[in-house]
């Protein structure tokens, strides 16, 4: 019986011999795209980033440097807004250093570009819906569901399973539980820990405030909140 085993073609390299350049444009120097990903033609990329099996990255998107995309993500693509499926839609922005697990969904934007920071980690089966803005050093857990027009502020964490309504933001170095719906109504302060439907404030993130002096805390805080207000004036 004939060995019906799926291997590797000799003439493809490891998913993370980052050596390996499989385009000759200039723009793809130093960076892995696997031989099955697809980079769009308006696509800016930096360098050592990795494209792993079935990853497609399109529309007009910018990614910077360091950035690993496991298979099968979605980057880029239509927003999931009726009145945008068959128009021009604005950007997609990557930092640097972010990691994007297996599965992973980001809307291009409608009014401003969507956004990913710097050292973000977003994992298995996680959606970031349209206009959306992930701050630096933010924790994304799987099946997380970000809906259109979020702020995600400063090193927030967001547990397994966990849904926010459009139009939401999220207090920084903030801790969303597992299974968490945070609904329109819902106030996410920053250094706060919240789980339940609706979400519900159950104490502070110890964890992450004892890191931070008095002032920095006051500074944390006003920093989200001039960024957000200055974020939700724009739309």
């Amino acid at each position: 019986m004939d060995d019906l085993t799926p291997h590797q073609n000799k003439n493809q390299n490891s998913t993370y011999d980052i050596n390996v350049t499989y385009q000759k444009d200039t723009r793809y120097d130093n960076n892995y795209i696997h031989p099955t990903a697809i980079v769009g033609e308006n696509v800016k990329l930096g360098k050592n980033n990795i494209f792993g099996a079935y990853v497609v990255i399109q529309g007009d998107t910018t990614i910077g440097d360091n950035n690993t995309f496991e298979p099968f993500c979605s980057i880029g693509n239509s927003p999931e807004h009726k009145n945008f499926f068959k128009h021009k839609n604005l950007k997609t922005i990557i930092g640097d250093n972010n990691i994007f697990r297996e599965n992973v969904t980001i809307n291009s934007g409608t009014e401003k570009a969507t956004t990913i920071q710097d050292n973000v980690i977003i994992l298995r089966g996680s959606y970031i819906g349209h206009d959306s803005f992930i701050s630096n050093n933010c924790t994304i857990s799987c099946n997380v569901l970000i809906g259109g027009h979020c702020y995600i502020g400063l090193g927030a964490n967001m547990g397994m399973g966990s849904i926010c309504h459009q139009f939401s933001k999220i207090g920084s170095y903030s801790m969303i539980g597992m299974g968490t719906i945070i609904t329109k109504k819902s106030s996410i302060n920053c250094f706060g820990t919240y789980v339940g439907n609706p979400a519900k404030y159950i104490k502070e993130n110890d964890y992450k405030k004892k890191e931070f002096n008095y002032k920095q805390v006051l500074d944390v805080c006003k920093f989200f909140e001039e960024k957000t207000l200055t974020y939700f004036l724009k739309i």
